[in-house]
């Protein structure tokens, strides 16, 4: 070799390297990516990012996810990110950058910024400093390791991933494929961004024979023979770091790798360290030890405790770098090049080794408390055998990551709080009550983490550690609460009521408490749920126990609970309700009585017909209940508020409601309502690829024995396949599920009639295109099958109050007589027009309105009101963004011979005598020529001839006195009023 470094070139990757090239050059075009590497450790994600990004001339900005001891550190590779710019960034651009940001100095200490913070703002500062930055110079922020990300950074950067539009941006994260077991939480993240736009991935596969010989090549100066390569080959599996383990130290002239060369990934990985002094491989132990990068000076002071001198441990990681055993990330932290190294010299300590080393970090870290991290404390202690220690730091850290609205990293502290507990002293856990206040506070945490059945688990464990006799009240709320982490997937079940009875039971000695009246509140709400009689009385009897208790908290459930039973019976008394409990539950912080009350109250008003008030006062609840803590509930709430703003025209505001909740990710029922949501506003926008992925994805979420969302899912469904042109299949797949025998249609199936009608009357529409007749019957019957099957009349006492039920009658009774074919059609679509003005529902309104156009415009005949369909209906598409829409009454209008532009007024008849003697026509005339349309353009627009609009031109220039056209318009413009 002579001498010569080696080349570590980037072998076999030229394909992968061009599309990320392309998505930069995306970036500086305004066009935002994020793209997820996947592939084995040492299978090169990392190198690619850096050869890619080194590349460019982009703002590149890195951070790396934290996993020490099966837990993760909240936001740490957002942190390591802002970090990464903040050490570059000069003054004017910080200042510019960070203005209104103080939230920030919860992940970056360093800004100096003191004050309580709301950590529920962090992913939108996040979101807000990343947009800036990008600003300014198009920006790739890497995030490497994202099977190590806690949720918390998910979550933000599903916050950054959802609000892309045309940012100069790209999000560039790599992950590990063996780094996932089952339940990971990226499983659902990466589910949930595949739906999204402008999100990619790419996997690296192993090299071939020609790549892993052209990486030998490079390292060892010359071609390797084919042997040699095809053995490597076949020994590292085409992993790229394995292929330079295995072949360092060799000339080039080799046929074969010699007998010492390690034919197992541990001996492979250590190949290189080896290779190092003796004070590299105990620097490099020493460093494993830590469990995740740490600075110099903490590792400096931990080393000096076995004989190393701080002057050499530069030295000793210089020395690591060049053989390819450590890097140094851009903030001066060491870590290892491949991870997996870490792990094999940690395992080849001994116990007593590893335990030392351990106390060692204890000392030096509680040393610094500015750089004190509870969990690598719990971690340290736990693996030091100070067990007394890992309790306390693991509650430390739980604290912490409270404070961070992490409740994912908040539940792995706590879950090993709870596994440690027979293990520590009684002086420190406390006694059985102290016990049982864990469980529960671990059980609510993953409960809002998205772990139900660990909840009961939970809840399960500290019902055993209770004496019902000598604790009735304490085993009645836990019997309730465990019945409620039990229903969040599935149906409320027989045995839920058998549970709330038994805790009723348990509070027959206490009539008026508290814990009697909440139990009487969820047993009539359950009741509700099944139809079950007796639920009035029951809602009715845990109000009046409530208000006996002095409890703020039950009376709030209690009302949540009459409310629910008055729902459909009485609306204005359960929007009472609703609000009266809203108010007592947030005054008192009970998060998850106040998101069920706002659910109440956004039901109420829905059946009220109020589907505004609805929208707006669900979407501000849902982000307080969010800032409060709530669980994945309040995503339910997004979801339902996200479908009313998109029926009525505010698209706008659905996509900044919708792009916060996809980002929270939330699973089962609520995140299945926010995908539903985001797959209807996708179709209207003509995004329909997109549509499919949400849709698909709710039906993923979603329990068959469980689903209240049954007529959402239906109107998605069908909406969904009319846009993909295959109406004929969503009659047949909507059909059993509007009228299934085991799902007899109620008040809120009859929002799903129109949209159904609407797929029947598509696919007769295309049958008659084909000439095929039985087609044409089949929708038919179809339709008359489900009118046939309905159990009573639709929208008679329905849902939505009397203007939604008129407007929904409406549009029913257009589509079937638009797939019946039927005369009437026009008729029919104006009444629709004037009932969706009249609930407000622009969207339908826009819809019925091209509708009748189409239904008069089929005739032959073009009358002024045809037009003036056609502008409004086309006025309302371009305004949100309604493609599909827009592209068919332009196609409508350009058959037509209609101009879709909005004329100029006509000049009205004014007490003038210059202008009171013109005709209708003139003035009409007289208007566009205000506008400085030509003859030819108004002779279009009139549908007159060239000549006709010249003899009007004519008589307005004598009528008026005027000797031109131009003088004509100016006299007109002088003396209309208001001009």
């Amino acid at each position: 070799m002579g001498g010569l470094r080696p080349d570590h070139r980037f072998a076999g990757r030229a394909a992968e390297q061009r599309f990320l090239g392309d998505v930069l050059l995306d970036a500086v075009a305004g066009v935002p990516h994020a793209i997820v590497i996947h592939g084995e450790a040492g299978i090169g994600k990392t190198r690619l990012a850096r050869e890619v990004c080194g590349d460019s001339q982009l703002n590149v900005l890195w951070g790396s996810s934290v996993h020490f001891g099966g837990a993760s550190v909240p936001f740490a590779p957002i942190a390591g990110a802002l970090q990464d710019w903040l050490s570059r960034a000069d003054a004017d651009e910080r200042a510019d950058t960070l203005a209104g940001t103080d939230g920030l100095s919860a992940l970056l200490p360093s800004l100096g910024v003191s004050g309580g913070v709301d950590s529920t703002r962090l992913p939108m500062l996040v979101d807000l400093v990343l947009n800036r930055i990008a600003v300014r110079r198009p920006t790739v922020v890497v995030v490497d390791d994202l099977q190590w990300a806690d949720v918390a950074s998910l979550d933000a950067m599903a916050y950054l991933i959802a609000g892309f539009r045309s940012q100069p941006l790209v999000l560039l994260a790599t992950c590990r494929t063996e780094e996932r077991g089952e339940g990971h939480p990226l499983h659902s993240w990466l589910a949930d961004m595949r739906r999204m736009p402008f999100f990619g991935e790419l996997r690296l596969d192993p090299l071939d024979l020609d790549g892993t010989s052209s990486e030998i090549e490079g390292l060892l100066g010359q071609g390797p023979d084919i042997e040699l390569a095809a053995e490597v080959l076949a020994r590292s599996d085409g992993n790229p770091y394995l292929v330079e383990l295995m072949v360092s130290g060799l000339s080039g002239a080799e046929r074969t790798l010699p007998a010492t060369v390690p034919a197992a990934l541990r001996e492979a990985l250590l190949a290189a360290w080896h290779s190092l002094s003796d004070q590299a491989r105990l620097v490099t132990r020493i460093l494993a030890v830590g469990g995740r990068p740490i600075s110099s000076a903490v590792l400096t002071e931990v080393a000096a405790g076995h004989g190393l001198e701080a002057s050499s441990i530069a030295p000793c990681l210089a020395e690591a770098h060049d053989r390819g055993v450590v890097e140094t990330a851009p903030d001066g932290t060491p870590w290892f090049r491949h991870p997996l190294l870490a792990d094999v010299l940690y395992d080849g300590l001994s116990p007593d080794q590893a335990a030392e080393l351990h106390t060692d970090y204890i000392r030096v870290l509680e040393s610094r408390p500015t750089e004190i991290e509870a969990a690598d404390l719990a971690i340290h202690n736990e693996r030091a055998g100070n067990l007394d220690a890992t309790y306390h730091w693991s509650l430390v850290a739980a604290d912490h990551a409270e404070g961070l609205r992490a409740p994912t990293e908040e539940a792995i502290q706590l879950r090993r709080a709870c596994a440690l507990w027979e293990t520590v002293s009684p002086t420190i856990r406390g006694g059985r009550d102290e016990r049982i206040a864990l469980l529960r506070r671990t059980s609510a945490v993953c409960e809002r983490a998205g772990w139900p059945e660990v909840s009961v688990t939970l809840l399960t464990e500290a019902l055993s550690l209770v004496n019902r006799k000598q604790q009735p009240l304490l085993a009645s709320n836990l019997l309730v609460l465990r019945a409620n982490c039990r229903w969040q997937s599935t149906a409320p079940a027989m045995a839920d009521l058998e549970e709330f009875l038994e805790a009723i039971e348990l509070t027959t000695d206490f009539p008026e408490s508290a814990e009697r009246a909440v139990a009487f509140a969820e047993l009539a709400e359950t009741e509700s749920l099944h139809g079950l009689p007796h639920a009035a009385i029951h809602a009715e009897e845990a109000v009046r126990i409530g208000h006996l208790s002095g409890s703020t908290q039950a009376v709030g459930r209690a009302l949540c609970a009459r409310a629910s039973v008055l729902e459909t019976s009485a609306p204005l008394a359960s929007l009472a309700e609703a609000e009266l409990s809203l108010r007592m539950a947030t005054a008192c912080g009970d998060t998850n009585t106040a998101n069920d009350a706002a659910i109440m109250r956004f039901n109420a008003l829905h059946e009220l017909g109020r589907w505004a008030d609805a929208a707006e006062v669900t979407r501000a609840a849902y982000f307080s209940t969010v800032a409060d803590g709530a669980g994945s509930w309040a995503y339910f709430l997004a979801g339902i508020a996200a479908l009313e703003f998109i029926d009525l025209g505010r698209w706008d505001e659905c996509r900044a409601l919708l792009r916060s909740a996809l980002a929270g990710r939330s699973a089962g029922i609520p995140g299945a309502a926010v995908r539903l949501a985001a797959s209807r506003l996708s179709v209207r926008s003509g995004r329909t690829e997109e549509a499919r992925q949400h849709f698909d994805r709710a039906l993923e979420l979603i329990s068959d024995d469980f689903n209240p969302l049954r007529p959402t899912v239906a109107y998605a469904g069908i909406e969904l396949m009319i846009a993909e042109e295959t109406a004929a299949d969503a009659v047949a797949w909507a059909r059993p599920r509007l009228t299934a025998q085991d799902h007899a249609p109620g008040p809120w199936d009859d929002e799903a009639l129109p949209v159904y009608a609407q797929a029947a009357a598509e696919a007769a529409r295309v049958a008659r295109d084909r000439g095929d007749p039985a087609g044409m019957a089949a929708a038919v019957e179809a339709l008359d099958g489900v009118i046939d099957d309905w159990p009573r009349e639709p929208f008679v006492d329905g849902m939505g109050g009397p203007d939604v039920q008129a407007m929904n009658q409406a549009l029913w009774a257009a589509e079937i007589s638009r797939c019946r074919d039927t005369p009437d059609q026009p008729e029919r679509w104006r009444r629709a027009v004037e009932t969706c003005g009249v609930a407000g529902c622009r969207w339908h309104q826009a819809v019925a309105q091209w509708r009748c156009a189409e239904a008069e415009l089929v005739t032959g005949w073009t009358s002024p009101e045809a037009r003036d369909l056609l502008r409004q209906a086309h006025g309302c598409a371009v305004e949100l963004g309604a493609k599909p829409l827009q592209t068919e009454v332009e196609g409508l209008a350009r058959r037509s011979r209609i101009n879709l532009h909005e004329p100029a007024p006509v000049v009205p008849v004014v007490d003038d005598p210059v202008l009171a003697g013109l005709t209708g026509r003139e003035r009409e005339v007289l208007a566009f020529l205000v506008a400085g349309r030509s003859n030819g353009e108004i002779a279009k627009e009139l549908f007159i001839s060239d000549k006709t609009v010249s003899v009007h031109v004519s008589n307005i220039l004598r009528k008026t006195g005027t000797t031109s056209r131009v003088a004509a318009a100016a006299l007109a413009e002088r003396r209309l009023p208001d001009q």
